[in-house]
């Protein structure tokens, strides 16, 4: 009797999470950092989305520790307007937490003896692979884990808007190389391309496909039976049909809007492609914990990973741990990653030493503070204790552009998205924006404080570039990027008054008032060609907002028309002198050869100021 007892209740429950969409396991004597009770954690979870229900459309989550899955839950709908309610089954994008199966792969082979994580990597790329370097030392794996391979951002398509447009991974790399900004080991700038690389030098290595390798050692060790990996989810069918019912939006102060499917292919996947369930999320996340380490053979291997591989300059905080960062609450320390796509949000954390973590996605924008109710309020390092002498008070002001944003040429005008101008204001504290203060410690160490204090970093490079670090993000100083927003004023004003002086001249044609001159036809022409300089503007500004920049085979395009605009200016310019000095009764009033070589001039010193060469690093 009472085995059949125990089999209803066993139904029961059974039932109940079937239906319901939600698991709850429970020890009596264990409490989150929080002191939430394991029993009450689903309830503190549900509390909160109840509480809160303008700050999410749909989110999942679940809540583990070494032993079991404590608890999963979904909340809100993936298709509000249709009331499509978001379930656990659901399936959600990992955005850059996707990055960790890389290190856990890297790990792997370094474990088995394939990869030695301190050898440069050209060890095992095809011959000839990198055709933009700027330095010859060597890239290791450790500085792919740590982001300081030296790559800045660049103009190069993380992802494509349609399938026929997903290429291998080798080629999609070879076409998006970005120009290698810094010294390897030097600063700490974050890369996309670079995890990318790191996933395929284990393809070099298995001589399988990316994808294959995560399936056979990650994804079926852990029966992760949900998830797909693939720009496209071509590798699992389930999960490129469910992807079908997530819509993505996002909230301005007018309310959550509608953005669609947003289903964009991320051609350089291991860097963010990874797409499932928040049951195979957690199952993944709670093997860095569990002490049986099902995805590596010996302990110490993910030991090693889990220990820290980068610090914050000389200070001894803790910067990078094998690829995996560390966020610092006021309860606990956690080690994971964070995550962002065009249509979701996520993160992974989970405390070493405890066993106890979280996972979390979601598609409304933005991450939720629901897990803070576990892990309690952020915290940081405290530094005061390194405060030393500042020999030089106001050093530290300058123009500062975010190491991870475009820095060559033209385009570095984008380092405005991330600029961090930084004034001094005496008693060594700085300004920045009038968003954060800045306080100087040390010749090298300071505090950044907004809303919490963040411990920052202030150092030289080899090639003495002033580098301001804080983690993961870092700031170099530069300031020559006001006067290029000069002259890119200048050159966009050029070019539009050029455009009306051709409309000009179409209006005199018509009107039968234009008087032939000798370089009439050039100046013609060179005042109809000026306009297609702005051009590569127009198609970086379109393809960047939608796919992150141009590829390599598109920048050779744009400064193909960039280059012949300039050989016209130059010819322009030379007929235009030739004929003002001319004593030819043909040539036409003197004022109108001066515009023409002010104009062809101007033009000419622009494109070269601009450094358009160096845009696409060829």
């Amino acid at each position: 009797m009472n085995k059949v007892l125990k089999a209803v209740a066993g139904a029961m429950c059974a039932m109940t999470v079937l239906f319901t969409g939600v698991t709850v396991f429970a020890e009596e004597d264990k409490k989150t950092p929080t002191e939430i009770a394991y029993k009450e954690v689903g309830g503190s979870i549900e509390k909160w989305a109840k509480e809160h229900p303008d700050e999410y459309v749909s989110f999942v989550t679940a809540v583990f520790d070494k032993d079991q899955i404590l608890y999963e839950g979904a909340f809100g709908q993936t298709d509000r307007e249709n009331n499509v309610a978001c379930k656990t089954d659901s399936v959600f994008e990992w955005g850059s937490v996707s990055k960790l199966t890389v290190w856990v792969s890297a790990m792997q082979l370094y474990e088995q003896g394939r990869l030695d994580l301190n050898a440069d990597v050209r060890t095992y790329l095809p011959e000839g692979f990198f055709s933009n370097l700027k330095y010859d030392d060597p890239i290791t794996m450790i500085n792919l884990m740590n982001h300081d391979a030296g790559w800045g951002e660049s103009t190069w398509n993380l992802q494509v808007d349609n399938t026929v447009d997903v290429v291998p991974l080798g080629e999609a790399l070879k076409a998006t190389e970005p120009p290698q900004m810094y010294r390897p080991g030097e600063v700490c700038s974050y890369s996309n391309w670079g995890a990318a690389l790191a996933g395929y030098v284990i393809e070099c290595i298995t001589g399988l496909s990316y994808a294959d390798y995560v399936h056979q050692n990650i994804f079926e060790p852990l029966g992760m039976e949900h998830t797909s990996i693939l720009p496209d989810h071509s590798d699992n069918a389930w999960v490129q049909q469910k992807r079908l019912e997530l819509y993505s939006y996002t909230n301005y102060g007018n309310g959550w809007n509608n953005n669609g499917l947003q289903l964009l292919y991320i051609n350089l996947y291991p860097a963010g492609a990874v797409t499932g369930t928040i049951g195979d999320m957690a199952k993944f996340a709670q093997s860095f914990v569990r002490e049986d380490h099902p995805l590596f053979a010996k302990k110490e291997t993910l030991d090693l990973l889990l220990s820290p591989s980068s610090y914050l300059g000389e200070t001894g905080i803790p910067n990078s741990f094998h690829g995996l960062w560390q966020d610092t609450y006021e309860n606990c320390t956690m080690l994971g990653h964070d995550g962002g796509t065009n249509c979701c949000s996520s993160f992974l954390k989970f405390d070493k030493d405890t066993g106890f973590g979280a996972v979390f996605m979601t598609s409304s924008g933005g991450q939720s503070s629901v897990i803070e109710t576990m892990f309690g309020n952020p915290s940081v390092a405290d530094v005061k204790s390194l405060a030393g002498t500042v020999s030089k008070p106001g050093s530290l002001a300058g123009y500062y552009a975010g190491c991870r944003s475009i820095r060559k040429g033209f385009y570095k005008v984008y380092g405005l998205i991330s600029l961090l101008p930084v004034t001094y204001k005496g008693d060594n504290t700085y300004d920045a924006m009038g968003m954060a203060s800045i306080r100087q410690l040390s010749d090298n160490v300071c505090e950044l404080e907004q809303g919490n204090t963040y411990p920052a970093y202030v150092y030289t490079t080899s090639d003495g570039s002033v580098i301001f670090t804080l983690g993961s993000q870092s700031f170099v100083r530069d300031n020559t990027i006001l006067p290029s927003i000069v002259l890119l004023v200048i050159y966009a004003v050029m070019t539009f008054a050029s455009a009306f002086m051709v409309l000009g001249k179409i209006i005199s044609l018509i009107a039968r008032k234009l008087e032939g001159y000798k370089g009439l036809v050039l100046i013609t022409v060179s005042q109809v060609i000026r306009p297609a300089v702005i051009v590569p503007v127009i198609a970086l500004l379109t393809s960047y907002q939608n796919l992150y920049g141009l590829t390599r085979t598109q920048g050779y395009t744009v400064f193909g028309i960039e280059a012949a605009c300039l050989v016209l200016f130059a010819a322009t310019l030379i007929s235009s002198a030739v004929c003002l000095f001319s004593k030819s009764e043909e040539k036409g009033p003197v004022w109108k050869y001066i515009l023409s070589i002010a104009g062809n001039g101007l033009s000419i010193a622009l494109i070269l100021i601009l450094e358009l060469v160096n845009i696409w690093g060829i």
